[in-house]
């Protein structure tokens, strides 16, 4: 068994903060030799090297040195509820390109997202080349209309967007935006992928704003890509050994919204007892 830690045993205190906050339970602590592996399914989570309170441990799945020192920050419960609510839908773009550097601002804090058992395993396909963009619209309407002709349950935004989309030639799919995210998994568990692209794309939405730009999830391409319609999966051109968890659009959105709207009144059961 590879052993996994190295403790610096004149700052370890013995105080076993790290076996208990591991979730795999793979840690003991011993009043001589401090911290011991019990088994070797580690999954490099890293909470046993960020609560040691003496920066004691070292893992070699999540290394001490790759670790920045948490400082709390000063963020009142109505600033934070103020920044979840504002986080909006942005279906109108301004004709604008994203750089790559914002764009590897806005995905490299995605990556920051929890993921099942810390797998991680996601990556992303950035599409921005417009003629592209506007062929994946085309397909993605092609793929609406045989929905309708086949009778196949489709939600009215879907068929607002469709008839926009042929009467007026808008792009009302990927609504003109710059740029278009694909969450890539590089394994075959289809729940956790989808659920890890979820986590990631939510993260880099509500981080979005903080660098000027909109975001908005894209349901329908889900759709046509579960689907398996030919022409959305040439256009992605997915790069071999990944699989498609999730997308979304990205730009710089044309309008200023002044209100933070209502949602439906909060629903919760309890059960004491």
């Amino acid at each position: 068994m590879k052993n996994l830690f190295a403790v610096d045993l004149e700052r370890c205190t013995r105080c076993g903060l790290c076996s208990r906050v591991c979730s795999y339970m793979i840690l003991e602590v011993d009043k001589d030799d401090g911290p011991r592996m019990l088994r070797d399914s580690c999954n490099g989570c890293g909470h046993c090297v960020a609560v040691c309170p003496e920066a004691a441990l070292d893992n070699v799945n999540n290394p001490l040195a790759g670790h920045s020192l948490f400082t709390d920050f000063d963020c009142t419960e109505e600033q934070a509820a103020h920044f979840l609510r504002s986080r909006r839908s942005i279906r109108w773009f301004k004709n604008e390109p994203v750089s790559r550097e914002a764009m590897h601002k806005l995905l490299d804090m995605a990556r920051y997202a929890p993921t099942g058992s810390n797998s991680q395993g996601l990556s992303y396909h950035v599409i921005s080349a417009p003629e592209t963009l506007r062929a994946i619209s085309g397909a993605i309407a092609d793929w609406e209309d045989i929905q309708v002709a086949n009778k196949a349950p489709i939600t009215p935004m879907c068929l607002g967007h469709l008839d926009r989309y042929r009467r007026c030639g808008q792009d009302s799919f990927l609504y003109g935006a710059p740029a278009l995210v694909l969450a890539l998994s590089d394994y075959t568990a289809p729940r956790r992928s989808r659920e890890n692209a979820i986590f990631s794309l939510l993260y880099a939405q509500l981080f979005a704003p903080s660098i000027g730009l909109g975001t908005c999830w894209m349901g329908v391409l889900e759709l046509c890509v579960i689907d398996g319609y030919g022409p959305v999966l040439r256009l992605l051109d997915i790069p071999p050994g990944l699989t498609f968890s999730g997308a979304m659009v990205v730009g710089y959105p044309r309008y200023a919204y002044k209100r933070l709207p209502e949602r439906n009144p909060l629903r919760v059961t309890w059960r004491d007892s």
